[in-house]
């Protein structure tokens, strides 16, 4: 008789549970958009060389902290011959940082030759990272600008971060790969899923030294 009574019990509380599973995934799915296909990013500038010559100069190093204006380098030119062939004198050139911010990259020594377009070094401005997130397309109509967004950054996974999404990418992130697919009419197509990329702000760095590139995870508050 007791196992008469326990066997429809047990059935009750499994399928009890299995309701509630997904009622909860139900739920989920229609409060928040989850997505690590995220990451920390920041506009990073190069600094070129605007001609040819010699690097004479190189007053930064990786990791320098520089302001909007202030000489990082001078490039010398080479030396020029009048007619009656004497060498003229060589002008200078300075090479300024764009911005405040911070040196992230010196692919240049003091004393090489440059040519025109040539990486001095890179900088960026680490108080302004942000987070690029991609989304479904298929979600997409739910996020919205100033949603609240749940981040979890890779390397500090015991750190909550918070954030809101300040900006849709009017373009799909495949738009900007270096070989986009431009013959959708082709006999080979395969329709895909897009991705669009959601800029989102972060309510502040927790403490924490972020750095453009580490791998995040983000919940949106979509309802």
């Amino acid at each position: 008789m007791r196992r008469m009574i326990l066997v429809p019990v047990l059935i009750f509380l499994a399928l009890a549970a299995i309701g509630a599973g997904i009622a909860y995934w139900v739920y989920d799915n229609y409060t928040f958009y989850r997505t690590d296909d995220a990451q920390l990013t920041s506009q990073i500038i190069n600094v070129s060389a605007p001609a040819a010559g010699t690097l004479t100069t190189l007053n930064v190093k990786l990791g320098d902290a520089v302001t909007a204006g202030q000489t990082i380098g001078t490039i010398t030119g080479a030396p020029t011959a009048s007619a009656s062939g004497t060498s003229g004198s060589t002008a200078s050139i300075n090479i300024t940082s764009p911005m405040n911010g911070t040196i992230i990259q010196v692919p240049t020594v003091q004393g090489q030759g440059v040519a025109p377009g040539l990486p001095i070094a890179a900088v960026t401005d680490l108080n302004a990272i942000t987070v690029t997130a991609y989304v479904d397309e298929s979600a997409l109509n739910n996020v919205q600008v100033g949603q609240s967004v749940d981040i979890k950054i890779d390397a500090y996974s015991d750190t909550n971060f918070n954030g809101h999404v300040q900006q849709i990418v009017k373009a799909t992130a495949g738009q900007f790969s270096l070989l986009p697919n431009q013959d959708p009419t082709s006999s080979n197509f395969t329709k895909v899923g897009q991705r669009i990329p959601v800029i989102i702000t972060l309510d502040g760095n927790g403490g924490k030294q972020l750095l453009p590139g580490m791998s995040v995870s983000v919940t949106i508050h979509i309802h």
